[in-house]
């Protein structure tokens, strides 16, 4: 006997007509698998596979992101989202579907990149992985409370050419028209497909609600097009499974500008065959004399959450470019002499600067920054929200105290002033206590464990204090 459907779950009866609409429901009803997508700034796959195999976990590889694995193991004892990598920014606990329209914007380093709706973070540090700490990211949201927490992703993942910035997304298309390469608009939507992980997915699908998310999709892709430069790439992405909020809203953007945009397949049509056909289905159901390259996932396709996507390029310019005037940032470039004194007190102790040739240190009051020259050098028209990571924190003209961001970044670089920890040590700091170490060792210590580095120890006459950032913890 089958369990019974909730009746929210009646929202899916007119998808019926384009899909299996039992197996609809029936696949919204499990729980999502577990995926992770291993972070390039600070780690390989290969180095994550070998940390799978150690904890006897099972790591399938997902279909359209060589980076991304669904995880399944037997221990359950502890979460995943405790896991040591993911704590320390080495690995992102993200859906495999979410992670689809970062693989179609397929950024490259060097590039300059606009994510119109960053927040939480998972494209925006997908994106930042895949450019490889060249090029800029304009990591955009409106609301503080997002903002916060996509600050917090890109630092946890060492994200050092991100400019954040707190604007509509609507403001993209005069403001800084043709700046872009390649533009993500992720947009807001009625977050059908996410009922297998939220039993209230379904309650905000009313007619009214998703045609008002339509209208501001359109807003924001119409944006989205305008900021990128002619020859660039749009994607544009929803995890709902509305045709009102995917297929009609490419329809109609592919009419109004159809002398400067093209419908583009890419290299993952393949990967994606059948999601690409189940768009073509829905968009023959709704009677389009033409249909377009895109990508829809019923739950029940890949097992994973419902998600739609489109790729489209702009050949021609959509509108005439305005001068607006560069804003300074919120921080300040710091003077190159002092960045080279601070370098050479740094590896003095070290061993390491810990920085890059491109690499470029701002400050704001007593707190330095991490970022690069090509964001140094980058003429934004309003004041920024944030940029770079933490670097560390001024004791005098020329002495830092390193932050732990900077830390698990590039601590490895250092050839001296680091402690190789033992499992024990590292429970025994994870549990905020202190431990021990050698009795040379004095003052702010690397700490490594299997050649990662997890922060920071204050260590005197044998005594290691614990450094570790609360948070972290408290998450573990």
């Amino acid at each position: 006997m089958s369990k019974p459907f909730p009746s929210s779950f009646a929202a899916f009866d007119r998808y019926g007509v384009v899909t299996d609409l039992e197996a609809l429901k029936n696949a919204s009803l499990l729980p999502l698998r577990k995926s992770k997508r291993v972070n390039l700034l600070k780690g390989s796959t290969e180095d994550f596979l070998l940390w799978a195999k150690e904890r006897e976990w099972t790591a399938e590889q997902i279909p359209w992101c060589s980076e991304g694995y669904y995880i399944d193991r037997e221990d359950r004892e502890t979460a995943l989202g405790k896991d040591l990598l993911h704590l320390l920014g080495f690995t992102y606990m993200q859906e495999a579907a979410s992670m689809m329209p970062v693989a179609l914007l397929d950024p490259h380093p060097g590039e300059t990149i606009l994510d119109m709706s960053a927040a939480p973070g998972s494209k925006t540090t997908q994106i930042a992985s895949m450019m490889q700490g060249r090029g800029v990211i304009i990591a955009n949201d409106v609301q503080e409370k997002r903002l916060w927490t996509l600050k917090n992703s890109l630092h946890r993942s060492g994200v050092t050419n991100a400019i954040v910035t707190k604007k509509v997304g609507q403001w993209f298309a005069r403001n800084m028209t043709e700046r872009f390469d390649r533009v993500l608009c992720d947009a807001p939507c009625t977050a059908q497909g996410t009922v297998r992980k939220d039993s209230d997915a379904l309650t905000y699908c009313s007619s009214e609600n998703i045609g008002k998310m339509a209208k501001l999709q359109r807003e924001l892709l119409e944006a989205a097009i305008d900021a990128a430069k002619v020859g660039g790439i749009i994607v544009y992405s929803t995890c709902t499974l509305t045709w009102e909020e995917n297929e009609e809203v490419i329809a109609s953007i592919l009419n109004k500008y159809s002398d400067q945009l093209e419908p583009l397949e890419t290299g993952l049509n393949s990967i994606l065959g059948a999601a690409m056909n189940d768009s073509i289905s829905v968009q023959k159901y709704l009677g389009f004399s033409r249909q377009f390259p895109a990508f829809r996932l019923w739950p029940q396709t890949y097992d994973t959450e419902g998600f739609f996507a489109a790729v489209l390029r702009k050949v021609r310019p959509t509108r005439a470019r305005e001068h607006r005037e560069a804003v300074r940032f919120i921080e300040d470039r710091l003077p190159r002499s002092r960045q080279a004194s601070m370098e050479k007190e740094i590896a003095a102790l070290y061993g390491s600067s810990f920085l890059l040739p491109d690499d470029r240190l701002f400050s704001l009051n007593d707190r330095l920054v991490l970022s690069t020259e090509e964001v140094a050098d980058f003429s934004l028209p309003v004041k920024n929200y944030a940029l770079g990571i933490p670097f560390g924190k001024r004791l005098d003209e020329s002495r830092v105290r390193l932050d732990h961001d900077l830390a698990t970044l590039r601590g490895h670089l250092a050839t001296s002033q680091f402690l190789d920890i033992s499992a024990d040590q590292l429970q025994a700091l994870l549990d905020g206590k202190d431990t021990t170490c050698e009795a040379h060792l004095r003052g702010d210590v690397l700490l490594r464990y299997k050649e990662r580095t997890a922060g920071f120890g204050l260590a005197k006459d044998g005594h290691l204090k614990n450094r570790l950032p609360r948070w972290l913890v408290m998450k573990s």
